[in-house]
């Protein structure tokens, strides 16, 4: 019982001063590797890893994703899975739809369920995969010069005409984009929708 005690009395002192011997060189160890950082003079910042797409985008890996990059990017897969001639334009989505202040992933679902995402226009120089002034029974519609404007003016379209004036949800945006639809269950509200879930 003695030999107990006085092994207990002398672990308990032996494990708090390795503890606290642990510590200082702990301490010190980070004390000299910031001492040692060229970058010690510039803010602290988590330790991320920064990659870029391109010169004037970059995207972040590590403890923080910029939603953005993130949005692009699941754009970027879901276009590219439909064979999409408008994949390289993802980012270019992302970005009108913050501009325009709409759902990143509205404009791709129009397209889906108008043109297969640009795979089945009424003209391929057209650039017009969202049926923008395609009436029933009529073959043509409005023509972009090319992606970029097409994606541009589209986002400003659907937030000037439906956004600007209160009308976000998806049945009363089809009941004015494709009133025939409507008297079909809202069919494109349906397709729209189904196709804005599977982007996420």
């Amino acid at each position: 019982m003695i030999r107990k005690l006085l092994l207990l009395g002398i672990w308990f002192p032996l494990v708090f001063i390795l503890l606290i011997g642990n510590l200082v060189v702990l301490s010190s160890t980070v004390n000299a590797s910031k001492t040692q950082s060229p970058l010690s003079n510039a803010p602290q910042q988590p330790s991320d890893f920064q990659i870029s797409s391109s010169s004037q985008s970059p995207q972040v890996l590590g403890t923080h994703i910029i939603a953005a990059d993130a949005r692009s990017l699941l754009l970027t897969s879901f276009l590219r899975q439909h064979n999409s001639p408008m994949t390289p334009y993802a980012e270019t989505i992302v970005q009108k739809a913050d501009e325009n202040g709409i759902d990143f992933r509205l404009v791709v679902a129009i397209a889906m369920c108008e043109s297969n995402v640009g795979k089945r226009m009424p003209s391929k120089d057209s650039f017009n995969a969202w049926g923008i002034s395609v009436y029933t029974g009529e073959k043509s519609g409005a023509k972009f010069k090319d992606w970029f404007h097409a994606i541009d003016w589209v986002s400003s379209y659907i937030k000037e005409k439906y956004y600007d004036r209160g009308i976000v949800d998806l049945k009363e945006i089809g009941a004015i984009y494709a009133p025939p639809s409507v008297a079909n269950g809202y069919s494109w509200t349906n397709c729209v929708e189904s196709f804005q879930k599977s982007i996420l």
